[in-house]
C-alpha cells in the first residue's frame, strides 16, 4: 500500500471502535411494562358504555335521574253480555231476530278512582380526580437531543395515562362504604429466620410483615406483604398508598407517631407500591424517610388510597372519609339502605328498602359454586326482576371462583338429544365464557380485581352504564395519551399560565426563585350512572386458586 494511499477502515473496526458510542445512541429506545386493563371493565364498561345527556347535569354539577316505579290508570272488565264486544253497548230489548234497541247504561271507570305514577328522583354527584406530573429541564432537553431516538417524556405521560385508567378501574369494584378499601393483610407471626435489618433502598431483599420487624428509617423501609383479597391487580408499580390498623381508635400506620392509640398523628410519611409479584402473589409497599413503626400482634392492616381517609388530630381516630369517588358496582348495587352509600343526595335518594324494584339480589356464604346453584341465583332474581323488565347478563369474578365452577364440570359428558357428545369448550374455561340458561346467555369474565371468593351479576347489554361529564372550562387541553374513555384534561391555560407546564418556583426569604421542575396539574371530572342498577352479589364462593412459590 502506497505512503499516500488513502486509509480505509474496515467496516468491521469501525464498529468496533465505535460500538460504546452507537450503542449510546441506538439503545435509548424505552420499552414500559404497563398492566393491560382488566378485561370486564374494558368490555363491560369501555366498551359497552353509553354517554349520558348534559341536560341531566344541573348548574351544581348534580345528575338528576328520574325513575317512574307503578302502573297507572284504571282498569275494569266490561259488560258480561256478549253482544257489548261486538255492537258496544247492551240491550234495553230485542225487536225481533234482527233488531235491538240499545239502552247506553254501561259506563267507564272513573279515572280519579286510579293512581298516577310519581316520579321519584335520585341525586348523584359528580366527582373529581387532580393530578399532577413532574417535568425536569433535563428532561426536556434529553427530549430534545438527536441521540434520544426513542422519546423521554413520551413514556412518563404514557405512565400518568395508564395510571388514571387503573384507577378508574380500581373504582369500578371498590365500595364507598369502606372508604374504597383496597386490600388488607393480616401480621404474621415471628420466626427466627424473619429478623430482618435490611433496607430496601440499598437492597432487594425485602422482610415479610410480622409481629417482630420494625419499620423505621434505620432499619427497613419496606414490607412484602401477601393481599387476603387476593385483588393483586388493584396495585402497581408507583402508587401511591395508606395503611391504617384495625385498633379501636384506627391509627394511620405511616405516620410519625402511629405505634399507639391516643397518639396523634404528625406527619403522613409517603408510602409507594414498590413492587407486585403477581407470580408470588405478594406486594412490596416503601416508606418514605421519617418511617417508625412496630407491627401490632394480632392486627389487620387494611390499604387504601393515599389520602383517602383522615386521621383525628388528638385520639388517632379515623373521623371522616376524604370525598367518595366514582361509583362503581358496589355503589349500585344494594339490598338495602340507599343506593350509592353514604355518598347520596339526602333530597334525592333511593332507599331500596321502599323502593325495592331497586333492590339487588345477595346471596352470602355460597360455598361450592355449581351449575345448579348458578341456576338457582339467576332464576331468583329475574323471577324478581322481569316485571320490572331488568335482567343481567354479566357475571364478573376471579379466577378462583371460575377455577372451582370449572372443576365441577372436568370428567362429565353430556349427550344432547340425538346422542351426541355435547361441547363444553367454551363454559368455564375461556375469557368471557358463555353461560345459556332459562332463555337467557351470560358473558362470564375473569378479573383479578376482584375481592376472592365475590361473583357480580349486572347489565352490560343497551348502553345500561353511562359517563357523564360536565362542560370543559375555557383553555383546558385534552390528554392525547389517556384512552379515550377518560376524560382528563390539562388545566395549566385555564389556570392563567400560556402552557399545560407550570413554572414550579421555590421561596427563599422574601424571594420567589424559579427552579429547572415544572408541573403538569390536571384534571378528571366525571361520574357513572347506570340506567338499572340492581344486579346480583354472591359471597362466600369457594375457590381454587394456586400461586406460584
Amino acid at each position: 500500500m502506497s505512503v499516500n494511499a488513502p486509509y480505509y477502515a474496515t467496516a468491521g473496526s469501525l464498529f468496533d471502535k465505535q460500538s460504546d458510542r452507537i450503542q449510546e445512541v441506538l439503545n435509548k429506545n424505552i420499552e414500559m411494562f404497563l398492566p393491560a386493563l382488566d378485561p370486564a371493565w374494558r368490555d363491560t364498561f369501555v366498551t359497552s358504555q353509553g354517554v349520558g345527556p348534559a341536560s341531566m347535569i344541573g348548574r351544581d354539577l348534580k345528575i338528576l335521574k328520574i325513575y317512574m316505579g307503578s302502573m297507572a290508570g284504571v282498569l275494569d272488565m266490561a259488560d258480561t253480555s256478549s253482544n257489548f264486544v261486538l255492537y258496544g253497548d247492551k240491550t234495553v230489548s230485542d225487536i225481533g231476530a234482527k233488531l235491538q234497541q240499545q239502552a247506553n247504561t254501561n259506563t267507564w271507570p272513573d279515572a280519579t278512582d286510579g293512581v298516577m305514577a310519581r316520579p321519584f328522583r335520585l341525586g348523584v354527584g359528580m366527582k373529581a380526580m387532580v393530578s399532577n406530573l413532574y417535568m425536569s429541564l433535563g428532561e426536556m432537553t434529553a427530549e430534545a437531543t438527536p441521540a434520544f431516538i426513542g422519546e423521554v417524556i413520551g413514556p412518563k405521560l404514557e405512565g400518568h395515562a395508564r395510571l388514571m385508567a387503573h384507577t378508574l378501574c380500581n373504582y369500578w369494584y371498590l365500595a364507598e362504604n369502606n372508604s374504597y378499601q383496597l386490600g388488607s393483610f393480616p401480621y404474621v407471626s415471628a420466626s427466627t429466620t424473619n429478623q430482618y435489618s435490611t433496607d430496601f433502598f440499598t437492597t432487594t431483599t425485602v422482610p415479610t410483615w410480622n409481629n417482630a420487624a420494625t419499620v423505621s428509617n434505620n432499619t427497613i423501609r419496606a414490607i412484602k406483604i401477601t393481599i387476603t383479597e387476593k385483588s393483586i391487580d388493584r396495585f402497581a408499580v408507583g402508587m401511591r398508598v395508606d395503611m391504617f390498623d384495625d385498633g379501636a381508635n384506627q391509627i394511620r400506620a405511616n405516620d410519625t407517631v402511629a405505634t399507639a392509640a391516643g397518639q396523634g398523628p404528625t406527619t403522613r410519611v409517603s408510602a409507594w407500591v414498590a413492587a407486585v409479584d403477581e407470580v408470588g402473589g405478594t406486594v412490596t409497599i416503601a416508606f418514605g424517610a421519617g418511617i417508625n413503626m412496630t407491627v401490632g400482634a394480632s392486627k389487620i392492616y387494611y390499604i387504601y388510597f393515599a389520602n383517602a381517609r383522615q386521621t383525628g388530630a388528638a385520639s388517632g381516630a379515623i373521623t371522616a372519609s376524604k370525598g367518595y369517588g366514582f361509583a362503581g358496582i358496589n355503589s349500585w348495587l344494594k339490598n338495602t339502605g340507599n343506593l350509592l352509600g353514604g355518598d347520596y343526595d339526602s333530597s334525592n335518594a333511593i332507599d331500596v328498602n321502599v323502593h325495592p324494584e331497586f333492590k339487588s339480589y345477595f346471596k352470602t356464604s355460597v360455598g361450592t359454586l355449581t351449575e345448579h346453584k348458578m341456576r338457582q341465583y339467576l332464576r331468583g332474581y329475574h323471577r324478581a326482576k322481569e316485571k320490572y323488565g331488568q335482567y343481567i347478563d354479566c357475571l364478573i369474578a376471579s379466577d378462583g371462583v371460575w377455577l372451582n365452577y370449572e372443576s365441577q364440570k372436568i370428567g362429565q359428558y353430556m349427550l344432547d338429544r340425538t346422542n351426541r357428545l355435547s361441547s363444553l369448550q367454551n363454559e368455564g374455561s375461556q375469557e368471557g365464557f358463555k353461560f345459556s340458561f332459562d332463555g337467557r346467555t351470560y358473558t362470564g369474565y375473569t378479573s383479578n380485581y376482584v375481592e376472592d371468593g365475590t361473583v357480580y351479576g349486572i347489565r352490560k347489554g343497551g348502553a345500561n352504564w353511562k359517563k357523564y361529564v360536565p362542560p370543559s372550562p375555557k383553555g383546558t387541553q385534552k390528554f392525547d395519551k389517556a384512552e379515550a374513555f377518560i376524560p382528563f384534561e390539562f388545566v395549566g391555560p385555564s389556570l392563567g399560565y400560556a402552557d399545560v407546564k407550570v413554572p414550579i418556583q421555590k421561596v427563599v426569604g422574601n424571594s420567589s426563585l424559579v427552579t429547572e421542575g415544572m408541573q403538569m396539574p390536571g384534571m378528571l371530572r366525571m361520574q357513572l350512572v347506570p340506567d338499572q342498577p340492581s344486579g346480583m352479589k354472591l359471597t362466600g364462593v369457594t375457590t381454587d386458586r394456586q400461586y406460584g412459590e
